[in-house]
């Protein structure tokens, strides 16, 4: 199938999400590594079928805790610290850190897709921050230094393909960016049930 890429848009956007972001706020609030701390926020610590709102990244790689596990799942571990969510503490942190987006790009420039999670469009920013890449690296810096916080980040040069990038590279990588000749190569291959936007739909 050939596709004219030239038609398409070609911007320079970044999607930004904040990883395991009720975990990482809880952590760096209390002192300890977002990456590093097992850590689930938990709607209600008092009943034991409360949902995990949001589980630390080592959480989830050594016990398999995740978003959507309840309370009782956890195991009974030292190691495992286990807190209630404090959703005016995220909001706070989450309109902080579009504040400083609007350090990079204007606000019109900033889409907001949900408490943790955005877009940037980095279009005429290079003579004042450098390429997009260069841009990217300064903003998840300045989300590092600023708030403790890590994020993962895609570039592309429409929202679609940067969120995919995001979710597919990015969580690994920390910055990926897929461009379209990237596709056939990156994006292909990608099961359809795992690409945003289209994978829930079908499995309804």
């Amino acid at each position: 199938m050939n596709i004219n890429y030239e038609q398409l848009p070609n911007n320079k956007i970044l999607c930004v999400d904040m990883r395991s972001f009720f975990a990482s706020v809880e952590a760096v609030d209390r002192g300890w590594n977002p990456l590093r701390v097992c850590l689930a926020v938990v709607g209600d610590q008092t009943r034991q079928g409360a949902v995990v709102l949001a589980a630390s990244p080592a959480l989830k790689k050594k016990y398999n805790i995740k978003t959507g596990n309840r309370l009782y799942e956890i195991p009974d571990r030292p190691e495992i610290k286990i807190v209630d969510a404090r959703m005016g503490l995220y909001l706070k942190r989450s309109l902080q850190i579009t504040l400083l987006f609007k350090e990079f790009v204007p606000l019109n420039a900033i889409h907001v897709y949900s408490i943790d999670e955005s877009w940037l469009k980095l279009d005429g920013t290079e003579k004042l921050l450098g390429d997009s890449w260069q841009t990217a690296m300064l903003i998840k810096e300045s989300l590092q230094t600023q708030f403790g916080l890590p994020s993962s980040m895609g570039l592309a040069p429409n929202m679609f393909l940067a969120k995919v990038a995001m979710d597919i590279e990015g969580k690994k990588n920390g910055l990926a960016e897929w461009k379209y000749k990237d596709i056939q190569k990156k994006l292909w291959p990608v099961q359809i049930k795992d690409c945003w936007g289209i994978g829930g739909c079908l499995s309804r």
